[in-house]
């Protein structure tokens, strides 16, 4: 399986490059969607998956063989 970011994902995860460990740790939940787009911690939420990842709030969809990054937001109260 395939996990690509969208224009819109790239822009919205910038806004936190400053929190190095935080963003680490996104990037390894993503790239284990690779192998396991429907972890547990997951949930669907209209036609996307939501997924909780420390203090981030990642918005994506499967469709086939890809995962399309579409948002990572910070957590309100982090």
């Amino acid at each position: 399986m395939k996990v690509e970011w969208s224009p819109r994902a790239v822009t919205t995860a910038s806004r936190f490059l400053d929190d190095g460990e935080g963003m680490r740790v996104v990037v390894a939940a993503l790239d284990a969607l690779a192998t396991d787009p429907y972890p547990a911690q997951s949930f669907p939420w209209g036609q996307m998956q939501r997924l909780r990842v420390g203090k981030y709030r990642i918005m994506y969809i499967v469709e086939g063989d890809l995962v399309t990054i579409d948002r990572i937001d910070r957590v309100s109260g982090s």
